[in-house]
């Protein structure tokens, strides 16, 4: 997950990683969205349109996708 966000140019360490994305990120849906199909594709993971709505930062994104592997 790291280096998809690395490569996205969203920090994710300490505080930041609770920034939020269109606010204060200043990023559009269509971004946010590249960056979970690349998730999904690297870890093999799909997401729910419900998990999807769920998402406004990168702490989101991180506990979604966790959920979704240990579950």
């Amino acid at each position: 997950m790291i280096s998809v966000f690395n490569e996205f140019g969203i920090p994710i360490t300490g505080p930041k990683k609770a920034l939020r994305f269109y606010s204060d990120i200043q990023v559009d849906r269509f971004y946010v969205e590249g960056i979970l199909f690349e998730l999904e594709t690297r870890l093999g993971v799909l997401l729910e349109d419900e998990d999807n709505s769920r998402i406004k930062s990168p702490l989101d994104v991180i506990r979604v996708f966790t959920n979704k592997i240990t579950a």
